[in-house]
């Protein structure tokens, strides 16, 4: 009896053992699924067995190297979405390096596991005999997992037909989740190449902006986009350390209610430097900070030190790029050296002296601020000590900007003509291994508020005092105050709108890497035990 019951498992084991690999499929796939995923899945890998073998090893080779690879990447970002595609597109060679350093042995001790159950099926699969003459349980097998497959999203689609929900039909509303995984990896990289090309195409189109009036205050304007800086961290918004000494001092207009408009810098600035069609409810790129800025006869000069990759790199070096005069400190898809923001002071006061005999100017500056890694950043120069040297780094980064805006504000007094200087943050972070204090840091996230409360401030040559308001700022809605700030009024922007008054923004809505949701449901990210 016991010699059958053997016999009958060994002739079966390979079955066996791949079912036991099709449930590992489904708990390492990134995307949500449903219970009868793993028999779904194990119906994709028996039938692709069934009509080809060598296809079948070559199936399951591929998904067994893309999971291991991506599951540490989905422990850290969740599931794949056009927001990682532009990051891991778009980032440079020391960027890539810092994700890699932020990994644990224990983010790959599952994805082993998967692994070494591929090679186990391989070993097991040489013993097994396929049997022939099942085409019709092949067929109805088949049509069970087509079924299985494409339901919901046909449901979901049907919905759509219904004016209930703007979803197209799409794989990726599979409850399948391996199947949902790799046609995320399709469409995603799809909407990211399709939105690049939208942006170099509009390039040198004509600005499509029809003003109505441009009565500029100020003969500089200088816009500092930060990088990562979280609110709380910032001592004038009540972070218990002086990291913004110049800033807490001065005089000028203080916003505590800002909220950016996603949690990484490629969305972020597209909702932020972009005008939304409050029709299609979609960006559109032809409107953007610098167009209108040429458009009222402004002379615009971009200087970055985020990097440009080749001509166009991130959305924010394409706009850039439009600019009558637009300088990036590293050019080059690999570059690896580090270059101080401080850099961008040198270029500012060369662009400020070259430029003097032009009408008024725009200057964007785009810095590194905060990014990952902080003590690069500070070149490992820490001068304010916090709980750990990351911690410590990101505090003194903050301090190393809040140096660089007074240096500015400097040279444009300097130059004895009336300015106005605008600063925010693209995006915060939230805190990472807080239950460790030596390994306690701060990475990029999507769920916490403090993803979204950035620094916001303007400082102008005729302030007479200093204004902190706590309103209620969304930044999708920056491209109005960028236009206020200027003193352009143009018919493509709602002129009841007032960036700058103290009515709140209401119903704030950001974009999590997946869709809008609102910023009032995000959970907060504190950290108190180590003040």
């Amino acid at each position: 009896m016991l010699k059958k019951i053997r016999c009958y498992l060994e002739a079966r084991l390979f079955y066996i053992w791949l079912l036991f690999f099709s449930a590992l499929t489904v708990f390492i796939s990134p995307e949500s699924t449903i219970h009868y995923a793993i028999v779904s899945t194990y119906l994709v890998y028996y039938l692709v067995y069934a009509v080809n073998r060598k296809l079948f090893f070559w199936l399951v080779g591929f998904i067994t190297i893309t999971l291991f690879l991506y599951y540490p990447v989905d422990l850290r970002y969740g599931s794949l979405n056009s927001g990682i595609v532009a990051a891991f597109i778009e980032t440079n060679m020391d960027e890539s390096l810092s994700f890699l350093q932020q990994l644990k042995i224990s983010n790959f001790f599952i994805p082993l596991i998967f692994v070494f159950s591929a090679f186990i099926l391989f070993r097991v699969e040489k013993y097994n005999k396929p049997t022939d003459n099942k085409k019709i349980l092949h067929s109805i097998l088949f049509l069970i997992l087509l079924f299985s497959i494409l339901w919901l999203p046909t449901k979901l689609y049907v919905k759509q037909l219904d004016g209930l929900e703007d979803t197209a039909w799409s794989l990726t509303n599979t409850p399948v989740n391996v199947i949902a995984f790799y046609t995320n990896i399709y469409e995603s990289i799809n909407s990211y190449y399709n939105e690049k090309n939208e942006l170099e195409n509009l390039i040198n189109i004509p600005s499509p902006w029809q003003l109505s009036s441009v009565q500029p205050k100020y003969k500089n304007y200088v816009l500092i986009i930060g990088e990562s800086v979280r609110r709380d961290w910032v001592s004038t918004y009540g972070f218990h350390l002086p990291t913004t000494p110049f800033l807490d001092q001065t005089k000028g207009y203080i916003n505590s209610g800002y909220i950016s408009a996603a949690p990484a810098t490629y969305h972020s600035l597209l909702y932020s430097l972009y005008l939304k069609d409050q029709k299609t409810k979609k960006v559109n790129y032809a409107y953007n900070i610098i167009t209108l800025a040429k458009a009222a006869n402004f002379k615009t000069i971009w200087l970055s030190n985020q990097g440009s990759m080749g001509k166009y790199d991130t959305i924010a070096s394409r706009i850039g790029s439009s600019a009558d005069v637009h300088l990036f400190t590293k050019k080059g898809a690999f570059n690896t050296s580090y270059v101080d923001d401080d850099k961008l002071l040198e270029m500012f006061a060369a662009q400020m002296n070259q430029t003097a005999t032009e009408g008024n100017r725009l200057f964007v500056l785009h810095l590194m601020g905060s990014h990952a890694k902080f003590c690069d950043r500070v070149n490992d120069k820490v001068t304010i000590d916090f709980v750990n040297k990351s911690l410590s780094c990101y505090a003194s980064s903050i301090l190393k900007t809040d140096a660089l805006i007074e240096n500015v504000v400097a040279l444009l007094k300097q130059q004895q003509q009336r300015y106005s200087l605008i600063y925010f943050s693209d995006h915060g972070l939230s805190y990472i291994n807080k239950e460790d204090k030596n390994e306690l840091s701060l990475t990029h996230g999507s769920e916490f508020k403090q993803n979204y409360e950035v620094p916001f401030f303007k400082l102008s040559s005729d302030d007479t005092h200093r204004k902190i308001v706590n309103v209620q700022r969304s930044a999708m809605h920056f491209m109005y105050g960028f236009a206020q700030w200027l003193g352009i009024q143009a018919q493509e922007l709602n002129t009841d709108y007032d960036f700058f008054s103290e009515k709140n923004d209401t119903d704030i809505k950001v974009f999590n890497f997946e869709k809008e949701v609102p910023f009032a449901e995000l959970k907060e990210d504190k950290l108190s035990v180590y003040k």
